[in-house]
């Protein structure tokens, strides 16, 4: 009887850990440098993943979800083409078991979308299309998932607004994942009236200025936004423009170049991000600075050259001179602190030629105005 006793309470002990443990909503971001690639568990353990990075990162991505205990990959989201979300998946088909994938009815020429493809193929399993409407089949009635976008279709060298964009929600947390969709896809989908606010939104294209307009943040209006992006990357991602526009809608940015790995904990009523926020250096360029405007030579002869030097701003900065003749306007282009050679022709004798100088640095435009009087 004891024995009996002992083993009910094992049991009740072991369903009431599982139990305990289940009842939150994990979003992963895993860092794959310059790409995506989102793992999620529902609180019944079924597996969700959204890309796999680069065909470089496969692996690793293979290796995280082994140390979560993945078995089976429940549903798999190709969100688009592009070799920096598709070129990993192969070898997580290759890896694990795979219920369900899903993607965009739109094809590519690349090795990674071959790949992706071949590995599909090998192992007999089908692709449904990824569309506005579509809904997951998650078994856990507590999680609904489903595509928001594309709501159209698109040329097939406008990938980026073909991208699959998800919508999961757990109890009262919604989490919005956006691939790489980019304005004019972010005009579809608000035109379908299908947008509301969201709790975690997933920044598209990694940060790109042709992404997350201030129309599309006003209505999303993340609480938390994470970027996927690589360290020191050649696109400069994420750009100032698209920090601005998240700041401005009072949005907790993280980054996975900065803090690695990103999870969100959701218990369906409150989230916790497993990093701190990323701080947003202020846009605005020093308001001391002052353009100005010299000329070697106030007096010059006709068909002279002379030398026209701005300074006031950073060097490197382009400005633009025009040069107000008395029967003309030529303009000029030129480096500040380097002298710009200019050859003044026949300017009209005693006529004072005035000459506009500006320039914009970082947002904001400097002028000045110098002049000579040719004799």
């Amino acid at each position: 009887m004891g024995m009996v006793a002992a083993l009910f309470f094992s049991l009740f002990f072991v369903q009431n850990v599982t139990y305990a443990a289940s009842k939150n909503l994990v979003v992963h971001f895993i860092d794959v440098g310059q790409g995506d690639s989102i793992f999620i568990k529902t609180p019944q353990g079924e597996n969700i993943l959204i890309d796999a990075g680069n065909r470089a990162k496969g692996h690793d991505v293979v290796a995280y979800l082994k140390k979560q205990n993945v078995k089976t990959i429940n549903y798999m989201v190709a969100t688009h083409p592009d070799a920096d979300h598709i070129g990993g998946l192969d070898e997580v088909i290759n890896a694990f078991k795979v219920d369900h994938i899903y993607a965009p009815k739109v094809s590519h020429t690349t090795q990674a979308y071959k790949d992706f493809l071949n590995a599909v193929k090998k192992k007999n399993y089908k692709i449904k299309t990824a569309a506005s409407g579509v809904k997951l089949p998650l078994k856990d009635k507590s999680v609904a998932a489903s595509f928001l976008a594309p709501v159209k279709s698109y040329s097939t060298s406008d990938l980026n607004n073909w991208s699959a964009v998800l919508h999961v929600k757990y109890n009262k947390n919604t989490f919005l994942f956006t691939g790489d969709i980019e304005s004019k896809g972010e005009k579809d989908l608000i035109s379908k009236k299908v947008l509301t606010k969201v709790d975690v939104l997933k920044v598209s294209h990694h940060g790109a200025k042709e992404a997350s307009t201030s129309e599309f943040l006003n209505i999303v209006k993340p609480k938390y936004a994470v970027i996927s992006v690589g360290k020191g990357n050649r696109y400069k991602h994420p750009t100032s423009e698209t920090l601005k526009r998240l700041s401005a809608v009072k949005a907790n940015i993280y980054r996975t170049d900065l803090s690695g790995t990103i999870t969100a904990t959701s218990d369906g009523n409150t989230i916790k991000i497993n990093a701190k926020p990323s701080q947003v250096k202020d846009p605005l360029p020093n308001t001391n600075y002052k353009l100005t405007a010299s000329l070697d030579n106030k007096t010059p002869k006709q068909y002279s050259t002379i030398y026209l030097t701005v300074n006031g701003l950073p060097k490197g900065t382009k400005y633009t001179a025009v040069f107000n003749y008395k029967s003309t306007k030529t303009t000029y282009y030129g480096i500040a602190g380097e002298k710009l050679p200019v050859k003044i022709s026949r300017a009209t004798k005693g006529f004072a030629v005035k000459v506009d100088i500006s320039a914009t640095y970082k947002g904001k435009t400097y002028k000045t105005q110098t002049s000579f009087t040719p004799k």
